[in-house]
């Protein structure tokens, strides 16, 4: 998306709705254990409204419960044109050198780029149980070497990469088939710890946040020379109470995913997880206009913005100006829920052009 007055410019994705094989799963909004052929359709429904609404990319994220994100990636690519999937990638799952070699694959196959949504972590019982220990900065480490290991093999120059790291070690290797400069992936990953922040200073990576207040970020600037991004639900109409009264009906309190949501939370060393756990939503403010509700009751794991079209426009439009390129939303509901984001970015884009430019 580009803003008329200016070359501003956004990054958007949505999320790909998530299967659940195990039958005692909760349920929530965007996963689907009830067949193969209605989990597939959920997955192209998404991916086509993404594209048609204009957005750049659709995120298709992992962990043990799950199938093959790589898998659903493909499905992404065969029912759009351009739409870019960004794979949550987990350095425990697979060596460096298959994760390149699938995505020179997909270049050479259909020509299209992917992205990575590089994971340091998980699920820290999924962890456990496939026998890694590593603590949570040296995942970070892990990931960083990963990553370059990706990198220095998809580069496009066609000669032998030797790498010697504290986690990877490859010599001589030469990638088959080569992949295209043009197709290079994108890098995104988590970026809210100490250690997060330093592994996308390392890899030029586009740190993605749950976001903070959006004027935590005008008193205190982001970072120069880091990309950054949020993760965040959107529910936005004409009406606010309309808005407010799809959220409530989606988006239901459940006694069951509340204590999942403990569970989980107990099991975690993320730090974003333990920043949304943190918030009370009785202290929340217009300054801080987010609903915790799906993300307390395990319904999803984003806080969500609710409103009419200008009021979340003028949030939005508030991260744009202080720095903030690219935006994750969530599983999408329908295609006209994309239509309404889409609303609100193009309302928030303009706005923030504007001020941007009468500041100057």
């Amino acid at each position: 998306m580009k803003a008329r007055s200016s070359d501003l410019s956004i990054q958007l994705y949505t999320t790909c709705p998530a299967s659940s094989t195990d039958p005692a799963a909760i349920q929530r909004p965007g996963f689907y254990s009830e067949g193969r052929e209605t989990y597939l359709r959920k997955v192209i429904d998404a991916a086509t409204w993404s594209e048609q609404c204009g957005f750049d990319g659709i995120l298709v994220y992992i962990d043990n419960s799950l199938v093959n994100n790589w898998q659903i990636a493909q499905i992404v690519i065969e029912n759009t044109r351009e739409l870019i999937p960004l794979i949550a990638t987990q350095p425990v799952y697979m060596h460096p050198y298959w994760a390149a070699k699938t995505i020179a694959s997909f270049g050479h196959l259909y020509g299209r780029r992917i992205a990575l949504n590089m994971l340091a972590g998980a699920f820290r019982n999924d962890l456990i149980a496939l026998g890694d220990p590593t603590p949570h900065d040296n995942r970070y480490d892990r990931m960083v070497e990963y990553t370059q290991v990706i990198q220095k093999l998809l580069d496009g120059s066609g000669t032998p990469v030797t790498y010697e790291g504290e986690y990877y070690r490859i010599k001589n290797v030469k990638m088959h088939p080569p992949l295209e400069s043009a197709l290079s992936p994108l890098v995104l990953m988590s970026g809210s710890s100490e250690a997060g922040m330093a592994a996308a200073r390392a890899l030029d990576a586009v740190a993605v946040r749950y976001p903070k207040p959006v004027d935590c970020y005008e008193e205190e600037p982001l970072e120069e020379g880091i990309n950054f991004g949020l993760r965040v639900g959107i529910i936005a109409r004409d009406d606010e109470e309309e808005a407010w009264e799809i959220g409530r009906t989606r988006f239901e309190e459940d006694r069951r995913g509340q204590l999942v949501h403990q569970m989980a939370m107990k099991t975690s060393d993320s730090k974003w997880h333990k920043d949304l756990t943190s918030l009370d939503q009785d202290q929340l403010t217009e300054s801080y206009p987010y609903w915790m509700t799906p993300f307390q009751n395990y319904k999803t794991f984003c806080p969500y913005l609710v409103g009419d079209y200008h009021k979340i426009a003028s949030i939005v439009a508030r991260y744009i100006k202080v720095g903030f390129r690219t935006f994750i939303t969530d599983i999408p509901s329908d295609k006209e829920e994309l239509l309404h984001q889409k609303l609100v970015f193009e309302l928030a884009l303009k706005q923030a052009a504007s001020d941007l430019e009468n500041a100057r």
